[in-house]
């Protein structure tokens, strides 16, 4: 098998999945930021990785309209990042959170729980134990703070700095900013809308001989991909996935792209449809008992493929 141009290598699922999606959608396909995980790119509900995403800009699915960026660790660029709040005398992160209280005659500040008072409406100041009744003359309630557990210190402001997956700490001015692209689904990939309605036309006929079919399925493989599977088929007989090779142009690299699919697919079928002059020439490279050749019926008949499905999984 030699090299094919890209054009080549384009999956009929994969653009019916995109170009559905375009059809549906005009917002642009974002970079998100799953806590945990990374960037990630979510299109129809599914979460497309950047290396992914990076491969259908690369065979022009996809065109790069503008960037966001993300806050990155300026040390190791991990976006994995966590807030930790330090206290600004000791630098600790031991601290509390609560209503700040001041006593004005002693100048003592702390957390209003410091002030309880057995009697409602009092005060007691914890350093000089004075009775403080007259908010605004005796004491005064700034708002929300904070008090270090190491130091003592009552501060309303703490440091703000932000701790990577590698555990280098950083000021928050000093973050640096990680650009991910936005895209948007390439004009002629649109047109591929009509192979996803196509799939449609077949799990209608499905449905009509009584078996149940997903259509642009998302199944994971067993190593972890997300797979678009033109039409996912489940019956007492079988679970199988049914895929096609519309065309004999480029068909080494699309043969390729499904044995490996169909691999990562574990107990999954495959059902295979291409055109005629392919099956024998694809037989000797597949494996019969993971991937079944088809031919596809003459006009691409939706219903004559449905009733191919049915004869094997039904």
């Amino acid at each position: 098998m030699g090299a094919r141009p890209a054009d080549a290598m384009k999956d009929d699922s994969t653009l019916a999945f995109l170009a559905a999606h375009a059809r549906k959608s005009k917002e642009p396909i974002v970079p998100i930021f799953r806590h945990g995980h990374g960037v990630a790119y979510e299109i129809e509900g599914v979460d497309i990785s950047v290396e992914r995403i990076k491969a259908y800009e690369q065979e022009k699915f996809l065109s790069v309209t503008g960037w966001r960026p993300f806050p990155a660790c300026p040390r190791c660029t991990s976006l994995l990042l966590a807030v930790q709040l330090n206290c600004p005398d000791c630098k600790k992160a031991s601290l509390a959170r609560s209503e700040i209280m001041i006593h004005y005659g002693c100048e003592y500040s702390g957390p209003v729980e410091e002030f309880v008072s057995q009697k409602d409406s009092e005060y007691v100041c914890p350093k000089c134990a004075k009775t403080l009744k007259k908010v605004g003359i005796e004491y005064g309630k700034p708002g929300i703070g904070f008090k270090c557990q190491e130091c003592g210190r009552v501060f309303q402001y703490p440091l703000v700095n932000m701790s990577c997956q590698n555990s280098h700490m950083t000021r928050l001015d000093e973050l640096d900013l990680k650009p991910f692209p936005v895209y948007r689904v390439n004009d002629e990939i649109q047109g591929f809308a009509d192979v996803a309605d196509y799939f449609l036309s077949i799990q209608k006929a499905l449905a009509a001989g009584g078996v149940e079919a997903e259509v642009l399925a998302r199944i994971k493989g067993q190593s972890g991909v997300m797979h678009i599977i033109p039409l996912a088929v489940k019956t007492q007989k079988a679970n199988a996935v049914v895929d096609f090779i519309l065309k004999e142009a480029g068909s080494d690299s699309k043969v390729l792209q499904k044995v490996l699919r169909s691999a990562d697919l574990g107990r999954h079928v495959t059902l295979l449809f291409v055109p005629q002059a392919l099956v024998s020439q694809l037989s000797s490279i597949v494996n019969p008992d993971r991937v079944r050749l088809l031919a596809i019926p003459g006009s691409s008949d939706p219903d004559a493929v449905a009733r191919e499905v049915i004869k094997v999984v039904g």
